[in-house]
């Protein structure tokens, strides 16, 4: 479906976006402040924590009602509820804002420096507190977007659907952005509000990697600590005595790093740094019969791995290769060829690219480049890879071509004192806006409105 013809004034969408600078940074502010961390994240009490997504998307949804959106709450389980908004009047193209709302824990708040991890403070023009990048700015500047179309008498001729979301951090999407799908919420196109820097803020992002989560784990046989010498030298019994399940997983760690430097060299992507896809052993654990003392030789062990691997490869065929490497290093040990390492994989996610020719990307990049001009942002536009993973597969896997772009830099993510550049926040939705009307075809003015000019 083509574009409907604009008649919207550039200038005059962009005031209207500038005029809401503060609220829609209070409104960044009381979003932060509601703790609501992922409650299937690992190693926290679901109980503790469930109902906190539902309270910060009641308040996301109360924007867009403010922008004049008819909004649709809705639950897959108790306590962690989403929220549609749809504005236009559905005859022009339909695009979707997708953002999610729930956030990692934050950690021990003694190590955030500058400010406590839910407090929303605002320092040298940047805001810090969990969910400040990752992503509650994009929600913001979304939601504020279409409350300046509103504003600015701005009539959409297309649909726009503001979806807030839960789930994403633990990949829950038949709660989050796949119940949104499965309620029948698509568009024709879409864009993520993920932190779309690194390399550059407010990158046009065209795709993300895959990602895996497996664990590998090795048996060995316990015997005191004492028998260490017995165990390791050729001299000694060996493991007629005991092995050490700490020392074989060191041999599978060093193939798997084997197998991370020959990607290094041979799976590249023009949209991401040389060496980016990677094997991360992320948490190890191990001991004489779960305990954690050096007084026996360890019988288990085990190291749980983040994977991020080619976007022009398959979940299954890198799972071929990760099984090959470690049946390779358990091929060439005499204890691990009979006490096989097991791999358990426990979390799979599709990559997913776009064209930098496609219509969204070429529609997003130019409402970038305007609504910067005369900021201290660039107008060049930084083509690029997300470096992490995001709610873009789901979308695309559900027939929605979707693009990243976002305030925020995903290398202050989960980290402590995360935080937000406002101007990246105050852009973006700049950004957002033009891009509404450009894409879904803006009329302007309504009755009442005094909006006027044209928008190409």
């Amino acid at each position: 479906m083509s574009p409907a013809e604009n008649s919207v004034d550039v200038t005059r969408l962009m005031a209207a976006v500038d005029a809401l600078r503060e609220p829609m940074t209070a409104s960044l502010r009381d979003l932060v402040r509601i703790p609501s961390v992922s409650p299937k994240y690992p190693g926290i009490d679901y109980r503790d924590h469930v109902g906190r997504e539902s309270d910060a998307t009641a308040l996301v949804a109360d924007l867009y009602r403010r922008a004049g959106a008819t909004v649709d709450t809705f639950s897959v389980e108790d306590g962690r509820a989403n929220a549609v908004g749809r504005l236009g009047r559905g005859r022009g193209r339909s695009l979707i804002f997708n953002g999610h709302v729930d956030v990692v824990p934050p950690g021990d708040a003694t190590e955030w420096t500058v400010a406590a991890p839910f407090s929303g403070d605002v320092v040298d023009r940047r805001m810090y507190g969990r969910g400040t990048t990752d992503q509650k700015s994009g929600l913001v500047a979304q939601a504020w977007a279409a409350i300046a179309l509103r504003e600015a008498g701005v009539e959409l001729d297309g649909e726009l659907q503001l979806q807030c979301v839960v789930g994403e951090e633990t990949g829950d999407h038949a709660c989050g952005t796949g119940a949104v799908l499965e309620r029948g919420f698509t568009a024709e196109a879409a864009v993520v509000s993920e932190p779309s820097a690194p390399p550059t803020p407010l990158s046009v992002v065209l795709g993300s990697p895959g990602l895996l989560w497996f664990a590998v784990s090795v048996t060995g046989k316990k015997v005191h600590s004492s028998m260490r010498g017995d165990t390791i030298h050729s001299t000694g019994p060996g493991a007629a005595i005991g092995v050490n399940a700490i020392d074989k997983m060191f041999l599978v760690y060093q193939g798997l790093r084997a197998l991370e430097d020959e990607w290094a060299a041979t799976q590249r992507h023009p949209l991401w740094p040389r060496g980016h896809f990677s094997l991360l052993p992320g948490a190890m654990r191990g001991g004489p019969g779960g305990l954690t003392v050096p007084f026996s030789l360890s019988d288990s062990a085990t190291i749980e791995y983040a994977v991020e691997f080619h976007p022009e490869r398959s979940v299954a065929d890198v799972q071929a290769e990760i099984q090959a490497a470690v049946d390779r290093v358990a091929d060439g040990d005499p204890w691990l060829r009979h006490a096989r390492p097991h791999l358990e994989w426990k979390l799979d996610w599709d990559p997913f690219l776009m064209s930098a020719d496609a219509d969204i990307s070429q529609s997003l990049a130019a409402a970038y480049r305007t609504a910067a001009t005369g900021s201290r942002f660039p107008t060049d536009v930084s083509w690029t890879g997300f470096y992490g993973v995001c709610d873009g597969t789901v979308l695309t896997r559900g027939g929605v071509p979707s693009l990243v772009f976002g305030p925020g830099d995903l290398r202050v993510a989960h980290g402590n004192d995360e935080y937000v550049d406002l101007d990246e926040v105050w852009l973006a939705a700049r950004t957002f806006a033009l891009l509404a009307a450009q894409w879904c075809g803006g009329r302007g003015p309504v009755p009442g409105s005094s909006l006027e000019g044209s928008l190409s």
